[in-house]
């Protein structure tokens, strides 16, 4: 098996509890970003064997991780080369963006920190901007 024929294989096998580690853990590292995994899953009750019900304040599509990155609000689903976005995350991306988060979604560190590039971009031109103007 060549190196690139085993590299596509592993990338194939790679979950996305394994993309999103691995995306947090270069986030962390990035100065003026805090991300955090948010729990979208239900939350099963051992106790009384069942899924615990919903908030009415509980929001579907929630994005996998959320965070901040120098003042802006970040959203990133998390998805495996092969996976889509249901209904309901595609509408939370657009609202979230549309309210000036940035949004996106990923399917490796590359794919993230360039989100973060993008955020640098739009910070670097409207400083560009005010200069203009004055």
């Amino acid at each position: 098996m060549t190196a690139l024929k085993r590299k596509s294989t592993a990338l194939l096998k790679e979950t996305e509890k394994d993309i999103e580690n691995a995306i947090l853990a270069a986030l962390q590292l990035v100065k003026g970003c805090k991300a955090w995994k948010n729990q979208s899953v239900g939350i099963y009750d051992p106790t009384r064997k069942t899924f615990r019900s919903r908030s009415k304040y509980q929001i579907k599509g929630v994005s996998d991780i959320l965070g901040i990155y120098k003042g802006r609000m970040l959203c990133l689903e998390v998805k495996t080369q092969k996976g889509r976005l249901s209904p309901e995350q595609k509408l939370f991306l657009e609202e979230m963006k549309a309210l000036g988060a940035a949004t996106a979604c990923v399917r490796s560190v590359p794919e993230a920190l360039t989100v973060l590039g993008l955020i640098d971009a739009d910070i670097l031109h409207n400083k560009l901007e005010a200069v203009s103007k004055e």
